[in-house]
Formats: C-alpha cells, structure tokens, sequence
C-alpha cells in the first residue's frame, strides 16, 4: 500500500470515528435530560477522553450510551487484569469491545497516575 493509500484510510478512519463519537455524546446529552435537565437528573459526566461509546471520566471509565460505569479504584487495582473486564462484558451485546478496550487501558493509565499509583513508566 502507497503512502497516500495509507493516509486517505487513516483519513477515512478518523473521520468514521468522529461521527460514532458524536453520535455517542448527543446519547448520552440525551441520557442526561438534554438540555434542560431535572434538578434530581444525574449530570453529563466530564469526558477526559473518549473513545467510541465509552469514554474516561473523572469518576473511572463510562458509557456514554448505557447506564454502565466503573470506577476508578476497580480499574487501578493490581489484582484485577483486563481479562476480568472484557471477559465481563463481552457477554453485554450492546458492547463495543474494542472502544471498551481501549477506554480500558487509557483509563487506567490515567488514574494510577491521578492517583498517585504509578507515574506510568514501570515495565511490568
């Protein structure tokens, strides 16, 4: 493959993951109350980063576009391996393993350094 191949799949690619991810944040504005939401309504969480329907947040990793949401302490623990999660959730249909994963790894990169817990730069 060419280089400008490679560059207009990546392009391509991108672009497909900005519209998903749009798609998820109008979801979960809509799981939220939209725009006027009731005082008692849980509040749209603040996206760190994002990654398809999931997404990291200050409380752990969630998704935008079902009421599921784990939180940080269960992500960072060292005794529990991916494994755990995605063997959990990949019996969940509506789960984009993949998005999963990733928001998987980001997060917890994220919050054992937030933490305290690591500054990231240990070979395990």
């Amino acid at each position: 493959m060419d280089d400008k191949t490679r560059l207009d799949h990546e392009l391509a690619r991108l672009s497909y993951e900005k519209v998903r991810e749009q798609q998820a944040l109008q979801k979960a504005k809509e799981r939220f109350g939209g725009d006027n939401p009731a005082p008692a309504e849980p509040r749209m969480p603040q996206i760190i980063a994002q990654f398809g329907e999931w997404a990291v947040t200050p409380f752990g990793v969630e998704c935008l576009t079902y009421p599921y949401d784990i939180q940080w302490d269960s992500i960072t623990d060292g005794r529990v391996a991916d494994t755990f999660w995605l063997e959990k959730l990949s019996h969940k249909s509506w789960v984009n393993l993949s998005d999963f994963a990733e928001a998987l790894r980001h997060g917890r990169t994220i919050h054992r350094y937030l933490q305290g817990i690591s500054d990231n730069n240990t070979i395990e």
